[in-house]
This record gives C-alpha cells, structure tokens and sequence, in this order.
C-alpha cells in the first residue's frame, strides 16, 4: 500500500469539525469564519438560528457578550491618545460614587479595571440577571461600598463591574453617551456597518435567538436581552463579518504596514491594547487523549494572551450571555484567526475555535515570530565571519564596539577561537557559512563548516548608531554531537540557559530587501 497521504482540504475539515456541534446537540446554530491577512476567507455556518430555522450566515447578528469589552477598551485608548484621559487615572477621578468599604486606600486605575486586576472579585455569576440595570442603580450600590479580594494591580481577577465602571469613566471624560462614542470614533470608521450597541439594532437585521434545552430536550427560546449600565461589559452585537474585520484590524498592529490600514487608532495604540497587564500562573493540562499541554498566559486589556510554545502569542475572548456562546482567536504573527458564533450554552466552542486556529497554523506551518534583520547585521554578520575564518586585529577594532575588548580582551578571544577551530578544524574555506537562527533584527547565529564539526557563532548589535558588534559568541560543534537546544540559538541559550521552551526557538529569519 503507498505511503501517499492525499490532503482534504483544509476548509472541508473545519467545516466537519464545526458541524459535529450542532449535530451533537450542543446548540441550535453555529456559524463560524476564519480569516488570513486580508481579512474573512472562509465561513460556514449550520443548524438554525431562530424560530424560523433558518441557516446562519457570516451576516447574522448575534450579541458577543464579553467580546465587547476589546471594543470599549479600544475605545478608552481612542480617548487616551485625544488627551480626554489617563489610564493611570483613579477611577474616582470619573466615578466619585466609587467608594471602598473597611477604610481601603488603594483605589484601582482605568488601566487596572480594564486590564482584569482592579482588585475587584470575579463576579460572572452575579452579573447576568442585571445586564440591564439602569446606571443610576448601579451607582447607588457602588456608592454603598465596594470590596477588594486583592490588592489592586496585584494579580489577575475577572470583573465584570470594575470593567463597567472603566466604561462609565470612558463617558464621563468624553462628555457623551458611551454607546455614542464607541459607535462614532471606532465602530463606524472601521466600517463594522452590522456592529451596534445592543439597544440600537436595527429593525431590519437577521438575529440570533438563544436557546436553552428543556429537561425534555426541547430547544427553549429566550427573549431577546439589552443592556444598561453593564454595556461596557457586554452590550455589542456584531457578525462573523464584523468580527472577522476587527480582529484582522488589531493583529495588522503586529505585521507590515500597509497603505490601506486604517488609522483609528495608532499600531502602536494597537498594540498596546493587546499587551499584557497581569500574568495567570501557568498551566499544565492534559487533553483528551492525553497529551501534554503547558500554557502560559495574562491578560491585556479586553482580551487574553496566551503563549504557545511552538506557535508564540494567540490572542482571544469568549462571551456568554443565557443562551449564547461565542469566541474569537487570532495569531497576530500570521494574520489567521477563527470567530465562532453559537446560540446555545453546551459544549465547548471555545477549545473548537482554538482547535481550529491550531490546525490552520499548522497546515501553514506558521512561525512563532518573523525578524527581519538590519542591512546592517547582514553586512556585519559576512565581516564576523570572515574574521571568524582568518582573524585580523584591523577588522575585529572596526566591527567590535568598545565592551566587546572591555568585556575580554581581543588577544584572549583570539586564542579562543583559536582553540575552538583546533577542535572542529580546519575551517572549510570552500563551504559557505548557513544561517541558523535570530531572534531579533539585531543578531544572528550562524554556522562555519569544519574538518570534523562546525563553529556556531554569534553577533548581536548595538542599539545606537554607528552599529557595531557588542556580542560576540563562537561554540564548538565537534562532529557526531548532536545540536543542543541551547547552542542552535546562542543568543536564547545565553537568556534561558541550555534548556528552554520558548516560542522564540521557531523563528522565521528574513534578509532585507537590497537597495
């Protein structure tokens, strides 16, 4: 039998990965899309979506529910980079009726409640019968005093009343409605036409009904919900479109510039939306078959990160709402992302979004990160090695900042070198050195074939110009020793020691484009 493995396509198998949720019963719909740098390239959607089954599509409005709160945050850093605010403001510069109880002092920032460490406990479990309470009444229980379960900024604590309340200061400082102001300066200029508060959905739209089973198995519809008070934490409706769009939109902060981006807020305003504020312990799970799975993650602002340790930094957020399910994921590095849409409140679409972003990064063989080196490391890296091959004390003054003889002596690191090229030499003056890793624009590691082994070398820039070399690190690879983690990137090696998990060992390295 031939070992020839013929591919299904990729889209065909997500689609059966997805479609086994309804057809297990977990909710009524599901409709999902998955996006590369140009945004929305395939969506699917199955089951019904209302009392009319009908099929949804990437068109269908559903309520996003804790997805909102990237929104908002984006929007409090649209009003940051306008001077209306400060993240590092107390939130009683804005919400005075924001009392703590038991004599507390130390009053959590805008940053701290939008970044899930205000000190505020997690509170999903009472919030969802009062999405709709009237901002007046919130504040009055605010105002009658508010517990800290930790100190604020300390550590991560989901809470869903200290993000309101960010929101409610967001309003405040700008001097006008918060679904206004999120709808004028963000929602509309990025062209998210489907995306509304959910008090103002127009008439016209499809809309997802959420569903609930009954102790006989029978789908429960229930009533539509809007929000007051809580908008900030949950208010948005979007589609698989709208949201296909703006994840795109915050990853493009991590690629390339291109002409068309939009400027509603700044890549670096972008970026740092996405950046973590508090770290989670990391964990090790077992999936269902029992594979190991190690993560690490934290929390920025309105959004998770998590690190994956072959694949780098994949940002989400879930929402859930009575009825509803809902996640979105995207791998900035690559531009591929997967929304995921339900109207029920079984299983698990969360691990299916994540499933699916995995298998898309696979198929691709997408890399942890991307460095693109200076014109300047290239051109140094060749002088590097030619000293590496034939030292010459002109050479290595004018490559060398002035540490690298401060830090040892030249005629020390030539004797080294010396000896290290004894080891695996003589050197293969007729083989080309190979580039072997980076980690940044500003170093490389490389390979310098030998009799009997191999050199691995490597140089590390400084950040002012001229650019010289201010590290400079030559190993010996005796031939039949197998690479270490450590020596293949010398200059992880030298951060982690010589063994390490990071995504950083998977990253693709790209020359400049000549002159």
């Amino acid at each position: 039998m031939s070992d020839e493995v013929l591919q299904v396509p990729l889209h065909k198998e997500l689609d059966a990965l997805f479609g086994q949720h309804t057809a297990a019963g977990h909710s009524r719909a599901l409709v999902y899309g998955i996006t590369d740098q140009d945004g929305l390239a395939h969506t699917a959607g199955f089951g019904a979506v209302d009392e009319q089954d009908r099929l949804p599509d990437a068109d269908v409005v559903f309520p996003i529910a804790s997805m909102t709160k990237s929104f908002i945050a984006c929007a409090v850093l649209i009003a940051r980079d306008q001077g209306k605010l400060s993240l590092h403001d107390p939130i009683t510069k804005y919400v005075p009726e924001f009392v703590l109880v038991d004599g507390q002092e130390d009053v959590p920032t805008i940053e701290m409640l939008l970044g899930m460490c205000g000190g505020l406990t997690e509170d999903n479990s009472w919030v969802d019968p009062f999405i709709n309470t009237p901002t007046e009444n919130l504040l009055a229980l605010v105002s009658k005093g508010v517990r800290l379960s930790h100190l604020p900024g300390a550590v991560f604590e989901y809470s869903n009343l200290g993000f309101t309340l960010a929101g409610l200061a967001l309003s405040r400082a700008v001097g006008r409605p918060l679904a206004e102001f999120v709808t004028d300066e963000l929602l509309r200029p990025l062209g998210l036409t489907s995306t509304f508060c959910d008090t103002a959905v127009p008439d016209h739209l499809q809309r997802a009904v959420g569903y609930s089973l009954d102790t006989e198995g029978n789908w429960i519809a229930y009533p539509p919900q809007t929000s007051d008070a809580f908008l900030a934490a949950g208010g948005l409706v979007s589609t698989v479109r709208d949201l296909a769009r703006w994840i795109t939109w915050l990853g493009s902060a991590f690629r390339p510039a291109q002409p068309e981006d939009r400027p509603v807020l700044s890549r670096l305003s972008r970026r740092d939306l996405q950046r973590v504020r508090v770290f989670t312990a990391p964990s090790l799970s077992l999936t269902g078959i029992g594979q190991a799975r190690l993560s690490s993650s934290g929390y920025a602002l309105g959004l998770g990160v998590t690190t994956d340790l072959h694949r780098g930094t994949v940002i989400s957020h879930t929402g859930g709402l009575p009825g509803f399910w809902l996640v979105m994921a995207w791998h900035p590095e690559s531009g591929r992302g997967a929304v995921v849409l339900t109207n029920g409140n079984r299983g698990n679409p969360g691990a299916l979004c994540i499933e699916a972003l995995g298998r898309l990064l696979n198929h691709h063989q997408t890399p942890a990160a991307t460095a693109t080196l200076w014109p300047e490391t290239v051109s140094l890296h060749h002088q590097a090695d030619a000293l590496v091959r034939n030292w010459d004390d002109s050479l290595a003054a004018q490559i060398f900042a002035s540490n690298i003889d401060f830090d040892r002596p030249l005629a020390h690191r030539r004797e080294d070198l010396a000896r290290l090229v004894a080891e695996v030499g003589p050197l293969r003056d007729s083989c080309p050195s190979t580039v072997v890793s980076a980690t940044s624009a500003a170093d490389i590691t490389w390979s310098v074939p030998g009799e009997r082994g191999e050199l691995l070398c490597m140089i590390h820039l400084t950040p002012v110009e001229p650019a010289r070399i201010q590290e400079f690190v030559v190993k010996a690879v005796p031939a039949g020793r197998p690479r270490s983690a450590g020596a293949t990137d010398i200059s992880l090696q030298r951060r982690f020691g010589d063994a390490y998990l990071t995504p950083a060992a998977n990253v693709r390295v790209c020359f400049p484009d000549p002159e």
